[in-house]
C-alpha cells in the first residue's frame, strides 16, 4: 500500500512524532509512505527515513488558504495514495477542501488525539465539522475516553470509529548516567531531586498550576527542582513568572529538545497538570525510562496512568494533594522504583510500536476491502 500521512508541520511534537513512528513501522512492513506537512517547519525538521518527505506551504496562513488546498489536491493526484491519514485538525479541513471535487478519493482516516468537545466552540463550528466528518471513512482514537467524547459530540456512528492506542519506541537509557549528565547540565547538586514537565507552553497545559506548587516546594523542600521541556506561545510569559516569584534557582527551562529520553530517565518523576488531554504520550515516554508520573485526572490520562500503581492521579486540580504526592514520590525511593517498574511493564505490554502499526495496517486493509 501507499499511505499518505498528513501532519500540520514536520516537527517534534506529539501527533507528528506518533505519525512518524507509525510511518517507520509501516515502511518496515513493506508499505510506501508519503509524509507531508501542511506548513514548512524551518528548524528541527522531522523526517521519516525511506519516505517521501514534503511540505506544502512555506508558512502558516492567517486564514484558510485555497492555494494550500490546491497543492494538497495535486499531491494526492500525483502520488495516488491508497489510504490517507490526517493527524491534526488543520490537516482534516484542508483534506476536506482538497478532495471535495475529486472523484475516487482514497479512504480518509482521522487520528483523534484529544477530547474533541473542548475544541468545538459554538454550534456553527460543530455543525461544520459534522459535515467534514461525513467525508471520513474512519476515526481512530487514542483511547476510550476520547472515543466516547467524539461519539457524543458528533452523534457519530459506532461502526466508523475505534481505539488504536499509541505506539511508543522502547529505548532504554542508563538512569544513573542520565542523572549525572542532567545534574551537570543545570549545575545542580547530587542531593537534588528532579521533577520533569514535558509539553507545549500553551494554555491547556496549565503551567501556572505547577509554578504555584513549586512556589511552596521551594520554601519547604528546596532540594526538589523542576525542569520544563518544550516551547510555545506562553514560554516567555511562564519564564517571567518564574523570575517574578524568585523561582529561577528552582525551575529550569530547556526549550525545544529533540531527544527527551535522557531527561526523563534522570527525573524522579514526570508531572502533568493539563486542563485537557487525550492520552498523553509524555507519560508513556517516561514509563519507558521507568519513571513514574503524577497528573491531573483529565481526559484519557487514567488509560496510561494507574493510580497508586504507576503513579498518582489528582482529582479536581487539588494543589495540596498534588504537592503531597509529589513530595512522596520524590522522597520515597522504594515506592519510586516500584512505580517506575510498574510503568515500564505497562508500556511494554500495551503500547509497543509494532503492535500499534499492525492495528493500523489491519484498519487500512479493511477499508480498502
Amino acid at each position: 500500500m501507499k499511505i499518505l500521512h498528513l501532519v500540520t508541520k514536520r516537527q517534534y511534537r506529539g501527533a507528528e512524532i506518533f505519525a512518524a513512528t507509525l510511518s517507520k513501522e509501516l515502511i518496515s512492513f513493506g508499505h510506501e509512505i508519503v509524509f507531508a506537512g501542511l506548513y514548512k517547519n524551518n528548524k528541527d525538521v522531522l523526517n521519516v527515513a525511506n519516505a517521501l518527505n514534503v511540505d506544502l506551504m512555506d508558512k502558516e496562513p492567517q486564514f484558510f488558504s485555497p492555494n494550500l488546498a490546491l497543492k494538497l489536491q495535486r499531491l494526492i493526484t500525483n502520488e495516488k495514495p491508497d489510504i490517507i491519514q490526517c493527524n491534526g485538525s488543520d490537516t482534516l479541513k484542508y483534506m476536506f477542501a482538497a478532495t471535495y471535487f475529486l472523484s475516487n478519493t482514497p479512504p480518509i482516516i482521522y487520528r483523534n488525539i484529544s477530547m474533541i468537545s473542548k475544541w468545538m466552540s459554538g454550534v456553527s463550528k460543530r455543525k461544520l465539522y459534522q459535515q467534514i466528518f461525513q467525508k471520513v471513512a474512519h476515526v481512530s482514537c487514542v483511547g476510550d475516553e476520547a472515543m466516547g467524547d467524539f461519539i457524543k459530540t458528533f452523534d457519530y456512528s459506532n461502526e466508523k470509529i475505534s481505539v488504536i492506542r499509541r505506539g511508543i519506541p522502547i529505548t532504554n537509557v542508563d538512569k544513573i548516567e542520565a542523572r549525572q549528565n542532567v545534574l551537570k547540565r543545570f549545575n545542580l547538586e547530587s542531593s537534588n531531586k528532579l521533577v520533569i514537565h514535558m509539553g507545549n507552553f500553551s494554555p491547556e497545559k496549565n503551567h501556572i498550576f505547577l509554578i504555584d506548587i513549586f512556589d511552596r516546594v521551594k520554601k519547604e523542600h528546596p532540594e526538589i527542582k523542576l525542569i520544563c521541556v518544550g516551547e510555545g506561545t506562553l514560554y516567555n510569559t511562564i519564564k517571567e513568572m518564574v523570575v517574578d516569584k524568585n523561582l529561577d534557582s528552582t525551575v529550569y527551562f530547556t526549550g525545544f529538545e529533540r531527544n527527551v529520553s535522557e531527561l526523563l530517565a534522570a527525573g524522579n518523576c514526570l508531572t502533568l497538570c493539563s486542563l485537557v488531554e487525550g492520552v498523553p504520550g509524555a507519560i508513556l515516554e517516561a514509563a519507558v525510562q521507568r519513571t513514574p508520573s503524577i497528573s491531573t485526572n483529565v481526559g484519557g490520562v487514567k488509560e496510561v496512568l494507574e493510580n497508586d500503581v504507576t503513579g498518582f492521579l489528582i482529582n479536581n486540580f487539588n494543589k495540596d494533594e498534588f504537592y503531597n504526592k509529589l513530595i512522596l514520590l520524590t522522597s520515597n525511593s522504594e515506592l519510586n522504583v516500584e512505580m517506575g517498574n510498574n510503568s515500564y511493564a505497562l508500556v511494554v505490554k500495551e503500547f509497543g510500536t509494532e503492535h500499534n502499526a499492525r492495528k493500523f495496517e489491519e484498519l487500512y486493509v479493511s477499508l480498502l476491502n
